[in-house]
């Protein structure tokens, strides 16, 4: 008969855990805990890992920080994330950056984590450095970020950046919008005093995010770089990336909660709350999310 720490019975395996790790899996184990649970009808999951967060910190915990952040994360069954490299001031592209927010981390955090680094305009020498602190990755944005102290690359800038990320065999992930495009549709709509919700999903179409995510799969198929778009909006985005799978680009994608559960029509009817980008799509662009 064994003594636990903590004893998981009524799924279709008992679990012991002690010492924090798991020591015993089996029917009907023999033995007590300090602590059980009750798992009958419940279903039972590893810890997640989730390998994007924007946790703000150093510089603007008011948003959000580590211990806020993770405390939630812990609380919906995260166990590990990797927090991007911008909205934290300064944002995560050199080695001073990286060890201020690694410090933050460690004295806030209550899951484990790991840390992006940025490619940015300007920082092509420190993405070494960035590797040798061991970030999980790089990060890079093809519009305006919104925040000034994280710019957008031009595609001479991510394409040299993608070919010493390869180099230094780190991951690029890209927020893929294609700037000259929104930034000239945002121009027009507000010259023509054109503010309301479906003045801005008309200003961030479809057509932005596709010809950026194909602009960065061509750079990925030059430079050898292994490359990650985050939080893809449509159905179109996500066949060029199958698309290019196919023909041996090293190439994954994500998308978010919010694209799965709701659409544009969401966003005219909430307003600004609904706000984000890529934005909201149609009805059928978050079948073919929820289906690929």
């Amino acid at each position: 008969m064994s003594e636990f720490d903590l004893l998981v019975r009524g799924a279709q395996l008992d679990i012991g855990v002690s010492g924090g790790k798991i020591v015993e899996l089996g029917e009907n184990l023999a033995g007590s805990a300090m602590s059980e649970i009750d798992a009958t009808q419940l279903a039972i999951f590893t810890g997640v890992i989730d390998a994007h967060v924007h946790f703000n910190e150093p510089g603007r915990t008011e948003w959000e920080g580590f211990a806020t952040g993770s405390r939630a994360a812990a609380a919906g069954g995260t166990t590990t994330v990797f927090d991007m490299p911008l909205n934290s001031h300064p944002p995560t592209i050199d080695r001073d950056s990286f060890e201020q927010k690694r410090t933050a981390a460690e004295a806030a955090s209550l899951v484990d984590f790991g840390l992006w680094g940025g490619l940015v305009p300007g920082n092509a020498d420190k993405l070494e450095e960035l590797r040798d602190c061991g970030v999980v990755g790089l990060k890079a944005f093809m519009s305006n970020s919104g925040m000034e102290d994280f710019a957008a690359v031009d595609d001479e800038t991510l394409r040299a950046g993608m070919k010493r990320a390869a180099e230094l065999q780190l991951l690029v992930a890209v927020h893929a919008e294609a700037e000259t495009m929104t930034r000239e549709l945002t121009g027009r709509a507000l010259a023509e005093g054109k503010s309301g919700v479906r003045d801005y999903l008309a200003t961030r179409p479809v057509e932005a995010e596709l010809e950026a995510i194909r602009r960065a799969i061509e750079f990925a198929g030059e430079t050898g770089c292994k490359l990650h778009i985050v939080h893809v909006s449509s159905g179109r985005g996500v066949a060029a990336v199958v698309e290019a799978r196919a023909q041996g680009v090293d190439v994954t994608c994500e998308t978010c909660p919010h694209y799965l559960v709701l659409t544009e029509e969401d966003m005219i009817t909430l307003g600004a709350v609904a706000k984000c980008a890529p934005p909201l799509r149609s009805a059928q662009d978050q079948q073919v999310l929820l289906t690929t």
